[in-house]
């Protein structure tokens, strides 16, 4: 099976309502997805976001494909591909043709040639893995706080997470009553602060958090992302919660955390390749991972291939809307798709609907 063509498509894709946290504020996404075709008929899909400025014209970005990332990719094999080990140093440091559109296509591609959903493919035997809710409330009032809470719950979930940051603390002690109001008093609560603080106020929130009887069963990204020093200090002074970070970090970021004992739940996603070699790396130091956003929830095949993977993050985004049968969420599991590849096919009236050439 050799790849002979390839389709762009640019979408726009208004939110429902404003997500952010402390640092950023957003009303729309733009994707670009990209199907892969091959002589033997099948296609592969792959999605990438840009998150509130408008990406390139479609016309712009089949130059650059046309120009950057198709010579690599014609008349390849998926398989290949997908599992080539290239050289980043100088100029290819951020190059190459696996951009995150790319290598889920390559993958789907592989599936749909063995027959075999993506997380068997993989390695995983079990398609349900546990998930949470995230709110991406920041932005929000109380008042829509607790209609997207509700909404949370009404999906299942026993697990939520949280926006935290606030310059003023009694804001994010109020929204911690707000969680438990609609939630119960038996939620699983984590919080991210998505780098608003210096270590010192880390401990402060924290054990503010604590004393309001507000148990955390983890703080997100609490200081700068390469505070290697500073995380490994919160790990040692925080017996009472656990430091996941790693997010916004590449491997080499997320092995320095790693060697400098400064995370307690590796943050992973993006990249299939790169997450599953970064959660082997996690492994080795017995420290589990959890598997942020990924476009329409793929990544559960992702989470469903590794062992050591705590949970699922689920925002419930408005590009679920151009699958025609979404990923699904159960009782607090999300469940991997039983069809071969990924799994999503598009939905190609909402294709049309959300398309901005």
């Amino acid at each position: 099976m050799k790849i002979i063509e390839y389709t762009l498509h640019r979408l726009h894709l208004p939110l429902r309502e404003p997500i952010g946290d402390s640092q950023v504020l957003f009303v729309d996404h733009w994707m670009t997805v990209v199907e892969l075709h091959t002589n033997e008929g099948k296609s592969g899909v792959g999605f990438q976001i840009q998150q509130g400025m408008p990406t390139a014209s479609l016309s712009d970005l089949k130059t650059q494909f046309e120009y950057g990332i198709w010579p690599s990719l014609a008349g390849g094999l998926p398989l290949g591909l997908a599992q080539r080990i290239t050289r980043p140093r100088g100029g290819n440091v951020g190059g190459g043709y696996l951009t995150p559109s790319v290598e889920t296509a390559l993958w789907d591609l592989i599936g749909k040639q063995q027959q075999l959903p993506l997380y068997q493919v993989l390695g995983g035997d079990n398609p349900r893995v546990p998930a949470y809710g995230s709110t991406l409330d920041f932005r929000l009032d109380d008042s829509d706080f607790r209609v997207k809470l509700e909404r949370v719950r009404e999906q299942g979930f026993t697990s939520v997470k949280t926006k935290v940051g606030h310059p003023d603390l009694a804001w994010d002690l109020r929204r911690l009553a707000i969680v438990k109001e609609v939630m119960g008093k038996n939620v699983r609560v984590m919080v991210d602060a998505n780098e608003a603080w210096s270590i010192k106020e880390t401990l402060i929130r924290m054990n503010a958090y604590r004393d309001a009887g507000h148990a955390i069963f983890w703080i997100e990204d609490p200081i700068t992302r390469d505070d290697y020093e500073g995380y490994a200090r919160l790990c040692a002074e925080l017996p009472f919660t656990r430091v996941n970070t790693g997010e916004y970090l590449g491997y080499s970021g997320k092995r320095r955390l790693l060697e400098h004992n400064a995370v307690d739940v590796l943050n992973v996603h993006d990249s299939i390749s790169v997450t599953r070699a970064a959660a082997w790396l996690a492994a080795d130091y017995g420290v589990p991972v959890s598997l942020g956003n990924t476009i329409l929830e793929l990544g559960v095949h992702l989470a469903a291939s590794l062992p050591e993977c705590l949970c699922l993050e689920f925002s419930d985004l408005v590009w679920n809307e151009i699958a025609v049968e979404p990923v699904q969420f159960e009782d607090g599991f999300a469940i991997a798709p039983d069809r071969p590849g990924h799994g999503i096919e598009l939905d190609r009236d909402k294709l049309a609907f959300f398309s901005s050439p």
